[in-house]
């Protein structure tokens, strides 16, 4: 099973349970929560592949741009750390050069996010 299939089966067993008419409301209310965030990471992780793809590809011609090598969205964490360095000497540097590739990587952000949120409504 893929990581998205368990989470959807985890979050199928908690809206059962919730069903199951727990007659304590607070408890009852956790499992709906925890349901919530089970359909959430289940659409995320459905959608990894696909956003990581994306930023490769958006984030390429402005890294090579400046002699950057293109960014592997699977080291997600390694990729922010290099961002946020690369957009704190963008910002430094000050030159019109520097302030337009800051201004096209902040606009591939914001799409990033907006693209993660569409993928975040789709949880079902």
């Amino acid at each position: 099973m893929s990581t998205a299939e368990v989470v959807r089966a985890v979050g199928g067993v908690l809206e059962a349970a919730a069903a199951g008419g727990v007659d304590d409301a607070y408890w009852r209310s956790q499992m709906l929560s925890a349901l919530s965030v089970c359909k959430l990471l289940a659409a995320e992780e459905a959608s990894r592949a696909e956003l990581g793809e994306w930023l490769e590809e958006a984030t390429g011609p402005i890294l090579a741009a400046r002699g950057e090598e293109a960014v592997d969205a699977e080291r997600g964490y390694a990729v922010a750390a290099r961002f946020s360095t690369l957009m704190a000497g963008l910002r430094a540097a000050g030159d019109e050069d520097s302030r337009a590739a800051l201004r096209e990587l902040r606009r591939v952000l914001h799409e990033l996010c907006d693209r993660e949120i569409a993928a975040l409504a789709t949880a079902s």
